[in-house]
């Protein structure tokens, strides 16, 4: 392997795996444009066919329009992601990987690493500490510190206790560290955590780097000499991060929690760390100690501690990387509560960091320095923030919209302009079908299974999202905050454990389940009745899918609204978190050499489609 020098530090380079898109950047690029494109001419001629009817049934008309505002709200999110992912495409050069560094000898700079905690599993924290302490990294050059939020003297104790297992290995101690926050004062939680420990750790002696992990993140032993090297062949580079994985997530992933990562790594922070437009990813980084007190130390923030250092960053004019490398492995929320505390607190900081940058729009000196890539990035993060009340507006317009009034007026609209709906049904089921090609060709790395679970992921949690979007409209001093310590919430359910979970009523007699299927039986109704008119009338196939596309999309929010629902009917298994780590030769529990091996699910592209999409579109096209 090649070596650089600089300075009195030794980097090694080898080549990065590539991903998909950038060994088939052409086919990327033709599939998402032919794919969005089909789907503008299908809304494009739904639009049209509204239009030929104002005559024919003027009570169908409404009907029409509020279908297209629906079926156009409920693909906003995905066009959004698309619209980011086509920008970063064509604005950069289609370039190889980043190449993988690695700092060798024994020079390298110092390194402050803070661990955060907050109520977590002692056992899990004290883990984490061991693996950082851990590091093959020369011992003179690096400190640890464990920053506890939660006061908790336990953990005190058996980080003592620790520290003496650590002298024996000759490895470097563990500084705990626990500030005390004035009666009355503002926290910031995660955020006034991270500053003190900053602080903290000039006081005793400050190093050139600092480095941070949560709580549950146990870093590989080569973390540090393979993200410190990022920093030495850039100068201008203030922050490096991995990406996230997790070795809990059962092997179906039915909630979408790796599934999430794995796309976002693998495509579109990829893309956005061509145009320099990469942002933290929370747990992992590696950043200058300089370029922190250029901006004033850690940002403050009460959620999104990391977007705001990255936005902050940027506007200074330093440069962010992501080292797409697996460098650490944590745990996942285990239980659909966590899951769903998790998602509400990350919708809250991303929508804290927008609004702080005044949406990253022109004339704001928060974002005066920013860079038009950086500039656009972000402002289609904003946009794609506020998306789940456009989802949660469609599920409550389709069902509406489709209730199955004047059915004499629909038959009579589907005869007339029998040419122009039969073009409308095909245009939906050409742009139905390219959507999953586009699919199998972006994702069938993480496995089109599981990005099907991750998409009914943004349906059926939806809900709890457009709360918290709607908090975010009002007044600072009647907002409540969502943070949440995912790793210590617990589930009375116990869903995942084959042991200690509680009977099938039990678990679907909460509120939420009970939320879940009160939806599914509402939007069936106009699908039954629909299905009822079908052996009634002679023009049956034409009077049931007058609004195929919208047909389809119901019965498809549908089923993804009974995701929770089928969760709790049947939820995985995870064996408990001792089952699933093995203890190396420094004592530090990691997860097994084989936990990988169910990361990708079933790659083939018709998985994600179910029968009843399939039942619905032969209805759709049959003569």
């Amino acid at each position: 392997m090649p070596e650089i020098r600089r300075g009195p530090y030794t980097v090694e380079r080898s080549s990065a795996a590539a991903f998909p898109l950038e060994t088939h950047p052409r086919l990327f690029k033709t599939s998402i444009v032919i794919t969005w494109s089909s789907w503008l001419l299908y809304i494009v001629l739904q639009y049209r066919f509204a239009s030929l009817i104002l005559t024919t049934a003027p009570d169908v008309l409404w009907r029409s329009r509020i279908i297209l505002l629906a079926e156009l709200v409920l693909t906003f999110q995905d066009a959004v992601t698309a619209l980011n992912i086509v920008i970063a495409l064509f604005s950069a050069n289609d370039t190889v990987p980043r190449p993988s560094y690695r700092l060798t000898g024994i020079q390298a700079p110092s390194v402050d690493v803070l661990v955060t905690c907050c109520g977590e599993p002692i056992e899990v924290i004290v883990n984490t500490v061991a693996a950082a302490a851990s590091q093959d990294y020369p011992q003179q050059q690096m400190r640890v510190f464990l920053l506890d939020d939660g006061h908790n003297q336990e953990l005190q104790q058996a980080i003592m206790m620790l520290n003496i297992r650590l002298a024996d290995r000759k490895k470097p101690q563990v500084v705990y560290l626990s500030r005390r926050v004035e009666a009355g004062a503002k926290s910031f939680f995660k955020a006034g955590n991270l500053r003190y420990g900053i602080d903290e750790s000039h006081r005793q002696g400050s190093s050139e780097l600092v480095a941070g992990l949560d709580a549950d993140m146990i870093p590989s032993s080569t973390w540090l000499r393979k993200m410190v090297a990022h920093l030495l062949l850039d100068d201008r580079l203030a922050l490096a991060c991995p990406p996230q994985r997790y070795y809990n997530v059962p092997a179906s992933d039915p909630l979408g929690q790796q599934a999430d990562f794995d796309m976002y790594f693998t495509v579109q922070e990829v893309l956005n760390d061509r145009l320099g437009a990469a942002m933290c990813t929370g747990s992992g980084y590696v950043v200058r100690r300089d370029a922190l007190d250029e901006i004033g130390g850690w940002p403050l923030a009460e959620t999104g501690e990391d977007f705001m250092c990255s936005a902050f960053l940027g506007n200074a004019g330093w440069k962010i990387a992501f080292v797409r490398e697996n460098l650490q492995s944590g745990l996942a929320p285990e239980n659909i509560r966590a899951v769903v505390k998790q998602r509400m607190r990350w919708i809250d900081a991303c929508i804290e960091v927008c609004q702080y940058f005044r949406y990253y729009l022109p004339g704001f000196a928060v974002t005066s320095q920013m860079t038009m890539s950086q500039r656009i990035v972000n402002m289609l993060y904003a946009l794609r923030d506020y998306s789940p009340l456009m989802t949660a507006l469609a599920l409550m317009l389709l069902p509406m919209a489709l209730w199955p009034t004047h059915l004499d007026q629909t038959a009579a609209v589907s005869s007339k302009h029998l040419s122009s709906l039969l073009w409308l049904r095909l245009s939906f089921v050409t742009t139905f079908l390219l959507h999953k090609i586009n699919s199998l060709i972006m994702y069938k790395h993480v496995g089109l299974s599981r990005v099907s679970n991750f998409q009914s992921h943004e349906v059926w949690i939806a809900p709890y999202m457009a709360y918290r979007c709607l908090v975010s409209l009002l007044p600072a001093t009647m907002r409540t905050s969502s943070f949440a310590v995912c790793g210590a919430i617990t589930s009375a359910a116990n869903e995942r454990s084959r042991r200690h979970r509680k009977r099938l009523p039990y678990r679907l007699s909460s509120p939420d389940m009970l939320m879940y299927t009160s939806y599914a039986i509402y939007a069936s109704i106009p699908i039954v009745l629909r299905l009822v008119a079908y052996t009634q009338y002679n023009d049956a196939p034409r009077s049931l899918c007058l609004f195929p596309g919208a047909m389809i999309k119901l019965l498809a929010c549908i089923w993804k609204v009974l995701v929770p629902v089928r969760y709790m009917i049947w939820p995985p298994t995870v064996p408990d978190r001792n089952e699933l780590v093995e203890e190396d030769e420094m004592g530090v529990k990691r997860p097994r050499k084989d936990w990988e091996k169910d990361v990708v699910g079933n790659g083939i592209w018709w998985t994600s489609l179910s029968a009843c999409e399939l039942c619905v579109i032969w209805l759709c096209v049959i003569p």
